[in-house]
């Protein structure tokens, strides 16, 4: 796998997305039903997250289209998965105390 970036919580609660070069790509914020909405570099809201049953999060775009889900691993990282259940990546938690994003590489 390939490190393509990491997140870290911001002043106001808010997770700080950056690309593997250390440029903000975007940020994440609480919504009021206890899910994520997903802002790009620029503040425009791009997409949003709802909690599953199983403890997970379901990942939709703007027009409610499900685009993948984000589940708990064994070993405490974040696996990342299409809409068709494909893992795409996985999330671990860095020394600082954000996460490290990792994708599958295409074979």
């Amino acid at each position: 796998m390939e490190k393509k970036g990491y997140s870290r919580k911001g002043f106001f609660g808010q997770t700080i997305h950056y690309d593997a070069n250390g440029n903000k790509v975007g940020e994440s914020v609480r919504n009021f039903w206890g899910g994520m909405d997903h802002y790009d570099a620029n503040g425009k809201k791009v997409a949003e997250s709802t909690r599953n049953f199983a403890g997970g999060m379901n990942h939709y775009d703007l027009n409610g289209q499900k685009t993948g889900s984000s589940m708990r691993g064994f070993w405490g990282q974040t696996n990342h998965y299409d809409n068709q259940h494909n893992k795409t990546g996985e999330s671990v938690r860095n020394f600082w105390g954000g996460m490290d994003r990792y994708e599958e590489e295409d074979e």
